[in-house]
């Protein structure tokens, strides 16, 4: 299992990647390890339930019963969360994507084939991680359809952060929320209740484990504090490409998971969020990530 590490150009930051499982962002690193591996200790990389660093991709969290239908004809997808009977992350968190290195940046590929039968659309998925001039970090995502019809198609990403020092008691999240979905006994969303999480939430309080639907505005951020130590971490995201958000903080680790996501959990049956691109189609944004010793006002 090859680690690629990639320093700032000014060399005072560094990520980590790993091509061979869905090209995972394993560290990334301004002052003191910000992305976490949830439970690394008890999962292998390749195991890990709680999916760390994934890329979600054709479908974002769950389909209902793996099964769903597309312009006339039904799929069955394998379940591969088989205690809730779901589809999950897609089909790409642990494929073998290949690598090209260039200064700061690195730049992942996996020409899907089309070869799981319950989604025969073929696409090229592309992801480029980059330092910015400012060190801030940048992914970008871009997914081209390389078919011949059109294909169903959401994308998402699962990293889970922590703040150098702290616990989840010092920390807070800020975001711009419309509502928060409750979900149901498969996971899936039930119903929606208003939810505005622009004042904050301290996660030492209240446990989030919620898909939220943001405010659509060209650049949406999510600010993770360190009440203690006053330091912030940033995500940044488009909530118009973006416009749903998962908060997850796993029990008994200081640690959570803030996933721009595309389209909402079992978009393939609701159709919330859902994009369907036409052959040759491509969808490109990006999702930037930033550290400061300082609270910065959202």
């Amino acid at each position: 299992m090859e680690i690629i590490h990639v320093k700032s150009q000014d060399q005072t930051a560094f990520f980590e990647v790993i091509p061979s499982i869905g090209g995972m962002l394993s560290q990334l690193n301004w002052d003191g390890n910000v992305v976490k591996i949830p439970f690394a200790d008890q999962y292998e990389l390749q195991s890990n339930p709680y999916h760390p660093s994934a890329l979600l991709s054709p479908w974002v969290n769950r389909v209902r019963n793996g099964n769903y239908s597309f312009e006339g004809r039904n799929y069955q997808l394998p379940i591969n969360e088989v205690n809730l009977g779901n589809a999950i992350h897609g089909l790409l968190a642990r494929k073998p994507f290949s690598l090209h290195l260039e200064n700061a940046k690195a730049t992942l590929s996996y020409p899907y084939q089309g070869e799981e039968k319950a989604y025969p659309f073929p696409f090229e998925m592309k992801l480029t991680y980059e330092f910015l001039s400012n060190n801030e970090f940048q992914m970008q995502f871009e997914a081209k359809n390389t078919g011949t019809s059109n294909m169903p198609f959401a994308c998402g990403w699962h990293p889970y952060f922590c703040l150098p020092q702290g616990t989840l008691s010092d920390w807070t999240i800020q975001f711009n929320s419309l509502s928060k979905c409750i979900s149901d006994s498969q996971m899936i969303p039930l119903r929606e209740e208003d939810f505005d999480a622009s004042n904050g939430v301290d996660l030492g309080k209240e446990s989030l484990d919620n898909v939220f639907r943001l405010k659509s505005m060209p650049i949406h951020v999510t600010k993770l504090y360190n009440k203690r130590e006053q330091t912030s971490l940033y995500v940044e995201q488009s909530s118009v490409d973006f416009p749903f958000l998962v908060v997850f903080a796993p029990e008994n680790e200081n640690c959570v998971a803030i996933e721009p996501m595309t389209a909402n959990t079992d978009a393939f049956n609701t159709g919330d969020g859902l994009r369907t691109l036409a052959p040759g189609e491509v969808f490109r944004s990006q999702v930037k990530i930033g550290y400061s010793k300082a609270d910065k006002t959202v």
